[in-house]
């Protein structure tokens, strides 16, 4: 039995494409945002100029953290290349990917950031980029020990919450220096928004929710997501410890969203998005229920809904502010939804 690539965008992904991105590379993650991760060769000059009210000290400081992120793209592009190819039975892959690194990218990263000391300006965002890559290593570290058990149930799961530590510490960075790291369109769409680029109040807010939903968004997208052809019985177990959580998020999504009242030129993309909504919370309800009848094949099909269920959703969204303000969540990389523009 060959080894199935991931459909839906594993939390690893997430890592990468935060990382990579930040150094100047494509990422091939799904789908977290980015019209187009090419970088051109003036890219990190662009970025600093949006941050042109930097001083030398804060220009140099960021062009050491911007070092930290490069130790983990050789790493990053050896994971790539793993996931490119097939493998005869899954304990290949798994001896691919330690052979490849998994447990080492961050080890660098972190040691670089803990050396640093940064500008007052920046102290508190030294603090949460460097608490996140103390954390990454540790879930990386553990994930680790996880495979080579061949406990890849765990191993799925904690690739989801590298992901949602990943996307929560992006969050939660002030845009100058989040834009002062970031060389990509996808790197900088993770940025918390300084509501220039957003049309409207409605606009505004529908962006920030998505925002505080999507660090828990990239947890259950890397638990479900990257499966590393679990049998039948493991992708229940899975999703028995991750499925109800998986629920809460979405639905709680959807009731914020039910009170916020859109313009009436947003209103059917609004609708749409609800729609989708709801029917992400149909389908984990229905593997659920087939899990629990032990229909386990039934319940890995029914997953499968999900990613032409989220591209026809973002193919059918038309007005432009509104996927403005939802492009964190429905860009994607240039291979999401078969490459399709967003």
């Amino acid at each position: 039995m060959r080894v199935r690539k991931s459909i839906w965008m594993p939390g690893l992904f997430a890592v990468i494409a935060l990382v990579i991105v930040a150094c100047g590379s494509d990422a091939t993650a799904t789908p977290l945002p980015t019209p187009d991760a090419t970088v051109s060769p003036t890219a990190e000059a662009g970025s600093q100029q949006e941050t042109s009210d930097l001083t030398a000290e804060e220009s140099a400081y960021l062009r050491e953290v911007l070092r930290a992120e490069r130790s983990s793209e050789a790493i990053f592009e050896g994971f790539r290349t793993v996931f490119a190819q097939s493998y005869p039975v899954r304990e290949a892959l798994i001896s691919a990917l330690l052979q490849a690194g998994v447990g080492t990218p961050f080890v660098e990263k972190t040691a670089i950031l803990e050396a640093l000391d940064p500008p007052e300006r920046f102290r508190d965002d030294h603090q949460i980029w460097l608490e996140s890559a103390r954390e990454l290593l540790r879930i990386d570290t553990e994930a680790t020990a996880a495979a080579q058990a061949g406990d890849l149930v765990r191993f799925s799961v904690l690739n989801g919450q590298l992901g949602g530590v990943a996307t929560a510490a992006k969050i939660a960075l002030s845009p100058s220096y989040c834009l002062g790291i970031s060389s990509t369109e996808i790197g900088k769409a993770i940025c918390t928004s300084d509501d220039t680029n957003l049309g409207g109040g409605y606009q505004t807010v529908l962006n920030s929710m998505i925002r505080g939903f999507m660090p828990e968004f990239a947890n259950l997208q890397g638990n479900i997501g990257f499966r590393l052809s679990l049998t039948p019985e493991e992708l229940n177990q899975l999703l028995s410890e991750t499925g109800a959580a998986s629920r809460k998020t979405i639905q709680g999504f959807a009731s914020e969203l039910e009170e916020i009242v859109p313009p009436e030129e947003l209103s059917a993309d609004h609708e749409r998005l609800q729609t989708f909504l709801g029917r992400a919370v149909e389908i984990l309800a229905e593997v659920n229920r087939l899990g629990e009848a032990g229909d386990y094949q039934g319940a890995s099909g029914e997953l499968q809904k999900l990613e032409p269920t989220f591209c026809d959703t973002r193919a059918s969204l038309e007005n432009k502010d509104f996927k403005d303000a939802v492009g964190i969540f429905f860009s994607g990389d240039p291979r999401t939804c078969g490459g399709a523009p967003f």
